[in-house]
């Protein structure tokens, strides 16, 4: 195979990916269409009738790197290798994308508890963001208590004003709790406006629901089905 005109051919092919890849915007187009270009060099340099292997292994040199990045792309864009726990765990953060999810995940720790265990008090510092999985979470404060159905967030507001717990959390049934230290997220998110500005979404979207649970029990769930239904077919 060393017709010119084809060896030529291949080598413009190459040149047309590569010119469509800084063309497009996204990140991942960009790097499968430059990666193909990069092959096409590959095997122009390989088989003209006068080899350049110095220009065939910088090709495969790019063609390697090109191909690391579009595996840390799909990484941090899907749930691609993703246990299946795990995307159950990241069904609670829908405002994440799967790399910032990943990346929070490596500091979680998930315990059992048992009933009637206080998670929180009103008044006291909180130390971890929790995400609580149990039937009933019960709130009270300043005397007044109220039931909302979970699984949902507590620590949040402490996370974000730095002020002690708002209100007392407990658990009637117990349940399990996935932790999450704030000092390091804290830390994260002061470092990365991304993933900040991921979980104040996250948040808003929490408070509302917290806002919509207090309502009867059987309400609340309802509510809280028709809210996991809604983010299942955006994602779909």
């Amino acid at each position: 195979m060393t017709d010119p005109i084809l060896i030529t051919s291949i080598l413009f092919v190459g040149l047309v990916f590569k010119f469509a890849g800084f063309a497009v915007r996204d990140e991942l187009w960009l790097r499968i269409l430059v990666t193909t270009g990069l092959m096409c060099d590959v095997i122009f340099y390989a088989l003209r009738s006068e080899p350049v292997p110095q220009s065939v292994a910088a090709s495969v040199l790019l063609v390697s790197v090109n191909f690391v990045l579009l595996l840390l792309i799909l990484t941090e864009r899907t749930t691609w290798r993703m246990s299946a726990e795990d995307r159950t765990l990241y069904a609670s953060f829908p405002t994440l994308t799967p790399g910032q999810f990943r990346r929070l995940r490596k500091i979680m720790r998930r315990e059992t508890v048992g009933p009637g265990t206080p998670l929180a008090l009103e008044g006291k510092p909180v130390d971890d963001l929790m995400l609580v999985y149990s039937e009933r979470i019960e709130i009270e404060k300043s005397g007044a208590s109220f039931p909302i159905a979970g699984p949902a967030f507590v620590g949040e507001i402490a996370l974000l004003t730095g002020n002690p717990s708002s209100a007392s959390v407990r658990l009637p049934e117990g349940g399990t709790v996935v932790r999450i230290p704030l000092e390091v997220l804290s830390a994260r998110m002061a470092r990365a406006p991304a993933l900040s500005n991921a979980m104040v979404a996250l948040f808003g979207q929490e408070l509302a629901r917290k806002v919509a649970d207090s309502v009867p029990m059987d309400r609340a769930a309802m509510a809280r089905d028709v809210t996991r239904t809604e983010t299942a077919g955006m994602r779909g």
